[in-house]
Formats: structure tokens, sequence, C-alpha cells
């Protein structure tokens, strides 16, 4: 997604102008909304409890405000029975949620799960939205048991939301010491001497049949300058190779 977004808008991986996301679009019928959402409130909970920040965010329940009615598409009983679902999804699954009353979308009512990073700034991440406008607008139906066209409602989905955001809060959140499934590099070989080096990366060969992400560090510095190197860098293991090492194989 591209977005034209003003020069002092832009805020490093936070806000960008070319936008990965990972948006999905559930059609269901009006009376399915609950099971929708409450399936989709299930993913995201799941996602960010492994993801280790399931305690740091709250829910902003986006409503409609009824006193501004030509602001919004779609009849008030489908607002009410769209907005109740959602609150109804949000209180089952025990959401962090708070009502906003006037902050729903022209097309319908939405959850947006709202993450701070390290400046304590909000960023919304997950989103569900319901959207009304769209199947009428394509004038999209389905035949009901009685043999009569009904029109559905969509529910637009993202589970990390913009992934460049997501990725932004969440090095914040890790403070660049990721867990070791994360971990861009999981293992650091640190060689001893010159004649350490091919032995090292057999090691690290090894290792790679086995998936791991594993670097060599065969540079001719000292062994403290290298280990200072990769605990800066984070790395989960570090490991020394030495002569001992590779005569004891």
């Amino acid at each position: 997604v591209y977005r034209d977004e003003k020069p002092g808008q832009l805020v490093g991986l936070s806000r960008v102008r070319s936008i990965t996301q990972d948006d999905g679009h559930v059609f269901c019928r009006i009376s399915q909304i609950k099971q929708e959402v409450k399936t989709i409130v299930e993913v995201i909970a799941e996602f960010y409890k492994v993801m280790g920040m399931d305690k740091e965010y709250w829910v902003s329940l986006s409503v409609h405000d009824p006193k501004e009615k030509d602001k919004y598409l779609g009849a008030d009983d489908v607002w009410k029975t769209a907005e109740n679902a959602l609150e109804e999804a949000a209180k089952e699954n025990n959401l962090p949620y708070k009502r906003i009353v006037g902050e729903a979308a022209f097309y319908g009512p939405k959850l947006d799960f709202m993450f701070k990073d390290a400046l304590e700034r909000e960023w919304q991440l997950a989103t569900i939205q319901l959207d009304f406008n769209l199947p009428e607008r394509f004038e999209l139906s389905y035949m009901s048991e009685e043999g009569k066209k009904e029109r559905p409602v969509m529910i637009h989905r993202a589970i990390s939301g913009a992934l460049e955001r997501f990725m932004a809060v969440m090095i914040e959140h890790f403070a660049g010491k990721f867990p070791l499934w994360l971990s861009p590099v999981q293992v650091r070989l640190l060689t001893l001497t010159d004649r350490n080096k091919d032995f090292a990366y057999s090691v690290a060969a090894k290792m790679q049949e086995h998936d791991i992400r594993v670097e060599v560090d065969a540079r001719v510095e000292s062994m403290g300058k290298k280990v200072r190197d990769a605990q800066v860098e984070k790395v989960n293991y570090i490991v020394t190779v030495g002569d001992k090492e590779q005569e004891a194989n």
C-alpha cells in the first residue's frame, strides 16, 4: 500500500510511505459478525502472546456518534448489531478496551489494538473493522434460506497491521535482544587464532544443516573485542573456538 504522507509525518519504520499490510477480508452475514470477530480476536491474542507483547496494549472500541449520523453509512440497527458484536467479543476475550465515541470509520465500527513505542507514543497495530460500505457499493448478495437476496458485511482484519510499524514496536519491545527463535543471528563463533578459522567454518556449516542462524567472526582482533561486539549486537549465544576445541572436535 502506498500513502502520500507529508514529509514531517514520516517517522522511521513507524510511519512510512510504502506500507506492507497483512490485510485480510471476511465476508459474512450480519448474524455471523460476533463469531467471526471472536475468531479473529483469538488469533490476535495468540499472536501477541507468542511475541511476548500481550501485556502492553489497550484496545479502542471505536463506535459511531449517533449525533452525527450524516458522517456514517448504514442503518442504525445494523450499527447497533455491529457495535454490540465487537463489544461482546472484547468482553469475552478479556480485552483491555475503552469505548471511544466518534472514532468509527464512516463504513463501520472497529477494534484497534494500540501499542506504545519506546518514547511512549501510541501506534495502532492489529485491527478488526466492520465494513457495510464495500458490499453495498459492489452490490454483493447471498441467498438466504428463504430464497431472498441479502447483503453481507465485510470484516477487515490485520493481525500485525503494517509490518514496518510492527517491526519498529517489536524491536523496541525487545530492546534489540530477540528471543532465540526470532533472532536474526542466534549463534556467533569467535576464533581465537587464525589457525582455528577453517574448523570454525566447518562447525558453522554443521549448525546450518540444523537451521541454526550462525555467523563466524574470524577477524584478527582480540577475543575481548569480539565478545564485546557480539554482546552489543545482542547475539543469543557466543561460542569461542580455540586450539582445545579444535583438538577435542
